[in-house]
């Protein structure tokens, strides 16, 4: 069973845009894509549009993936102050065998194995700590559709 590393981490913020600026200029890195709801519906903002931008256009920040040279970490809206601060989840680079193997581990040890899409599944181990295996190469790439802004 290989596991290449950590894929990406997710830390919950009170505010999405100060999140992405402070960890932006703490760690030096780059916006890779902002995520947010339009109307109520997910999507990806365009990559030449601003958080200011948005706003006025009606989206409401969900998340900001950033990222540089093999690092990467989003910032995603936490949905109440005492969330602030805390990880959300954490993802693992694996591979075909691993991504199998930890599923069917992680299942026998009790650990309810959820499948949120064909490269990635999601549980919550005994000490309800959230991982993620993910088989795609980082870094991710938007889940969503671009928003019309």
């Amino acid at each position: 069973m290989h596991i290449d590393g950590i894929h990406h981490l997710v830390l919950l913020v009170d505010d999405v845009q100060k999140g992405e600026s402070y960890y932006r200029e703490l760690f030096d890195l780059e916006v890779h894509f902002r995520e947010g709801t339009l109307d109520g519906e997910p999507g990806t903002v365009p990559e030449e549009v601003s958080w200011e931008e948005a706003l006025d256009e009606g989206v409401t920040p969900y998340m900001s993936f950033l990222g540089r040279d093999g690092f990467h970490v989003a910032v995603a809206n936490a949905k109440g102050q005492q969330d602030t601060g805390r990880l959300d989840h954490i993802a693992l680079a694996v591979d075909d065998d691993a991504f199998e193997a930890i599923t069917e581990h992680a299942d026998s040890l009790g650990c309810d194995v959820k499948e949120n899409a064909s490269h990635h599944r999601v549980f919550l181990d005994r000490y309800n700590v959230k991982w993620e295996l993910n088989e795609k190469p980082r870094p991710p790439g938007p889940a969503f559709t671009e928003l019309d802004v």
